[in-house]
């Protein structure tokens, strides 16, 4: 491609992207989906009109469903009322001659045993035969009555007899007596004769990389390899960006964060993760990732844009992608160099002929502790979700509630841990033996048969049935939200072993992992007293996911990211989570711009350009475990760091956190997993306690030791010490241990009967506090939030908050060694404070890049402040004995930003903090200059 022919193609595809965002604005479930451009309705083929349910006017209550167009080959109406029907569709047609028409109607009656999603077609003012009643449970035409219509405008309604997800494809008005229904393989055929749409597909060609699937990896891929200067198409068959966490799923995002000590992800996940906590999105990640989307040039979106066929350069390499509009019918075809499947479903490896797996392996292929015997297609069920709130709401007055007929059998009781009635569990699951690919819509129903049930569980058989008296059902989602189906192949597969036993680190690494290796039960909800899982053991942290994981091992030009990466079923339940998703994509869409940039294949960038690839991601604040800076070309790295002020950690234990309480935990509930600085013996440790029982209480605290990853269960105590807690009691209590401590953990408990004493919590912001469990010795998630305790003397004299922190190459704290890795300022000074960098040389400066502390200690939705971030800094240089500003923020609420600015010569640059969001201190991991 000549110079001027490449530039006009970014040109184009940069006015098609904007057209592209410009055409579905905001658009979620409460809308629906609704075409842009509505053709008139019209007899093209004379005597025979075909109507698109979809091109009614206005949808009423009815809800454009595509989700299974991959099915049926186009999206339907869909009629979810919860039982009431719901209000009209309706829409006008034009008829060019009158006389006695036949009404046609594809529908389809989801469960023929009770017959509950019926509706009628009103034509004019006669009404048709009742429809959706069919005996089959496909996909079929109904004959629904005869009509003596005039020429010229007539009204149709699609009227909903039941509120129970009644469906309507297509409508036919013909006077041809011969007239035959197409069969499914001739719907698309039928179509385009009887509404005049044009099938030849529209070229898209130019692209250096193409995303198919716009869930957290997509995303995060496209955008990553569009700002490596990759000319990306993102491909994404839904009216929003996010997948399960979009607008229409709303599944908070986890990560290992969630589980883990500061293991928040960072990177494009991070900045969308603090764009929705600042915009108290919690459930929603679709409006931040089309803010970041938006920002890059290089990248082309393609919104409600299905993928359903490849087109192959020969039998190793993808040349291009064929695409359905979900709304109008039209078709695409996008051309590019590399692609990556973000599809979660691994369609695009799937067309491609890409190896791939489904199911469990059998134990003795891995050696996996927890798999079957025999390999078998068992997959972890999906679970409905949709934006519209509560699954139930209180109201000011008793509700009774009865399942419809069509709902299933749940066993009583469930042996179910129930929080709450206005939640749907995620263990709400049919079985894992269902298919939900290729059964899909038959998934989407069975899910709503149980979801019936369960409704009538919470109502009538709970225990606490009692709490739901004045409840009612308020939301139902429609979409299914799946969590495993096929796995692509690539040079390596990721097993249970890798990651819950030895946590191991490869060569190849490009991000990390922390959810535990969480499988569903094969039975779902079904499962009794087997409970809700298959598997949930913890994993081992310092270990991560190899490259080898994401590119594929058969098809030249392909990567993958998100659940359809290569990995064992087990080892599955770790790496499927969103967050980790995020990770894959950005790592996928990075190595496909350097495929671009150096001309090579996924897997020689694997075998070229390894290390450098990790350096990118690194840059772009991905984290990578035991990887560090070691950019040649950023000077930071050459440059000498001081500081203002620094914390002293001291200070920290024994006055500053003490400011920072929050919570109480129960004290004999309460399990403290601690860091054991340089194996120094503990002298007196001091407990803020509260005790609200009214007398003295006698406890004995115990302490044991332990490994990093020794479980904190069944531990010996190697020291029990009586304590005696005041009545009224309320402060520090010090308790005199005066013992060596030669392990490089120590756990402390309490012990004993004390029922109102509280141990009273403190925020984190030291990695010295590994892990806790409160309420009846259950595990929880990893919190801000931890026991409130410091010794004298301190056990956090090893850490360094001094200025060189910022130039050491890590940009978070490394549990592994201990080491912090961030420039703190003393909180007792007042702001601004600042951190500087000096070089021997004058240097030439037109970037300046940051990392700040975000806490990645924090789970994100139930914290949506970070204080300890950085609000309002300037970046100065030294220039002619006087200090400049050269790039200046306020209201800043991001992890890393990059400053680029007209060159400037200078030996001294400093970053000067004036604001944070909270806190007394300034914080930096990293400053890089280039």
């Amino acid at each position: 491609m000549s110079k001027m022919n490449k530039i006009i193609v970014i040109i184009a595809g940069l006015l098609l992207s904007v057209a592209m965002f410009a055409q579905y604005p905001d658009a979620h479930v409460k809308e629906g989906l609704k075409k842009t451009s509505r053709p008139e309705i019209r007899d093209v083929v004379s005597g025979t009109l075909w109507v698109d349910a979809e091109d009614f006017a206005d949808y009423g209550g009815w809800y454009h469903d595509t989700q299974f167009i991959y099915l049926m080959g186009s999206g339907y109406l869909l009629a979810p009322g919860m039982g009431t029907p719901v209000a009209d569709a309706v829409t006008n047609v034009t008829l060019s001659e009158g006389g006695k028409y036949t009404l046609w109607i594809r529908s389809r009656n989801w469960h023929p045993e009770k017959t509950p999603g019926t509706f009628k077609v009103k034509v004019g003012d006669k009404m048709s035969a009742l429809c959706g009643n069919d005996e089959s449970d496909k996909w079929t035409w109904q004959k629904a009555g005869v009509f003596r219509l005039k020429a010229g405008n007539v009204e149709l309604r699609l009227i909903d007899e039941t509120g129970y997800y009644g469906r309507c494809d297509v409508l036919v008005l013909t006077k041809d007596a011969s007239f035959v229904p197409p069969k499914q393989d001739e719907m698309v055929a039928a179509r385009a004769k009887y509404t005049e749409l044009e099938l030849k597909p529209v070229k898209h060609d130019g692209f250096d990389v193409i995303v198919v699937g716009g869930g957290p990896a997509g995303t995060s891929a496209a955008i990553a390899a569009a700002r490596q200067g990759a000319r990306t198409a993102l491909i994404q068959d839904r009216p929003v960006l996010g997948g399960n966490s979009s607008d229409e799923f709303s599944v908070n995002m986890n990560g290992a964060g969630n589980k883990n000590a500061f293991s928040v992800e960072g990177g494009i996940i991070n900045e969308a993760m603090l764009i929705t906590s600042r915009d108290n999105k919690k459930g929603s990640f679709s409006a931040a990732y089309m803010q970041l989307a938006e920002a890059e040039p290089n990248l082309s979106l393609f919104l409600n844009t299905r993928v359903d066929g490849v087109i192959m350069e020969n039998d190793e390499k993808i040349k291009g992608v064929k695409a359905l509009h979900t709304l109008d019918g039209t078709r695409a075809e996008f051309f590019g160099g590399t692609f990556i499947d973000c599809t979660g479903d691994g369609w695009l490896g799937y067309y491609a002929g890409a190896e791939f797996r489904v199911g469990r392996e059998a134990r003795s292929e891995f050696n996996e502790k927890p798999a079957p015997e025999v390999a078998d297609k068992i997959t972890m069920s999906a679970s409905l979700n949709s934006e519209g709130g509560p699954f139930m709401v209180q109201t000011d007055k008793k509700v009774a509630y009865t399942a419809p007929n069509w709902a299933v059998n749940l066993p009583i009781p469930l042996h179910r841990n129930i929080i709450g009635y206005n939640i749907r569990p995620w263990w709400v699951e049919y079985p894992g033996t269902v298919d939900d690919v290729w059964e899909g819509e038959f998934a989407r129903d069975y899910q709503l048969r149980i979801t019936y049930a369960y409704a009538d569980y919470l109502k009538n058989h709970w225990k606490k049935k009692d709490d739901t008296e004045n409840v009612k059902l308020n939301n139902v989602g429609i979409f299914l939200g799946r969590r495993e189906s096929r796995r692509l192949i690539g040079d390596y597969i990721l097993t249970w072993n890798d990651v819950a036993i030895e946590g191991r680190w490869f060569d190849d690494i490009i991000t990390h992992y922390g959810w535990p290796t969480d499988i569903h039960h094969p039975k779902g909800i079904f499962s009794g007293k087997e409970g809700p899982f298959d598997c949930n053991y913890s994993v081992r942290m310092g270990g991560g996911i190899p490259y080898r994981c994401i590119y594929s091992k058969n098809i030249s030009n392909l990567l993958m990211a998100g659940r359809n990466v290569s990995v064992s079923h087990y080892a599955l339940g770790t790496t499927r989570i969103m967050m980790t998703c995020a990770t894959l994509g950005q790592a996928a869409g990075t190595a496909a711009a350097m495929c671009a940039e150096y001309d090579l294949t996924p897997r020689g960038v694997g075998q070229k350009k390894i290390k450098e690839l990790q350096q990118r991601l690194l840059k772009e604040d991905q984290f990578i475990p035991r990887i560090k800076n070691e950019d040649a070309a950023d000077l930071a790295l050459k440059a000498t760091a001081t500081a203002s002020s620094k914390m002293d950690p001291v200070d920290y234990n024994c006055e500053y956190a003490l400011t920072k309480d929050s919570k109480h935990v129960k004290l004999t509930t309460t399990t403290v997993k601690c860091a054991n600085g340089q194996l120094q013996a503990l002298g007196t440790l001091h407990f803020m306690l509260d005790n609200q029982q009214g007398k003295d209480v006698d406890v004995i605290l115990t302490i044991a030791t332990s490994s990093e990853n020794e479980s904190i269960e069944n531990l010996s105590p190697v020291v029990k010490i009586p304590v005696t807690i005041p009545a009224g009691f309320k402060g520090a209590l010090p308790v005199k241990v005066n013992r060596e401590i030669k392990r490089e953990f120590f756990v402390i408990r309490f012990e004993g009967n004390a029922p109102r004493v509280f141990w009273k919590t403190k925020r984190q912001i030291l990695p010295n506090i590994r892990s806790y469990k409160v309420e009846e010795g259950m595990e929880i998630e990893h919190t801000m939030y931890v026991p409130n305790f410091y010794a004298i003397p301190s056990l956090d004299d090893r850490f360094d908050f001094g200025a060189s922190n910022v130039i050491n190459g890590k940009t978070r704290y490394w549990l592994n060694d201990g080491s912090v890795n961030m420039w703190m300022s003393n909180p007792e000074e007042t702001l601004p404070q600042w951190v500087q960098l000096a070089w021997d040389k004058t240097q030439t400066i037109s970037e300046v890049r940051l990392v700040f502390d975000t806490n990645m200690n924090r789970t994100w939705f139930k914290e949506l402040n970070v204080p300890e971030r950085v609000s309002d800094y300037e970046i100065q240089a030294l220039i002619d004995g006087a200090w400049k500003t050269i790039a200046k923020e306020t209201g800043n609420i991001q992890r890393l930003r990059i400053h680029k600015m007209d060159p400037v010569k200078a030996n001294k640059i400093r970053v000067l903090v004036t604001k944070t969001w909270g806190d007394k201190a300034a914080r930096i991991f990293e400053v890089r200059v280039y």
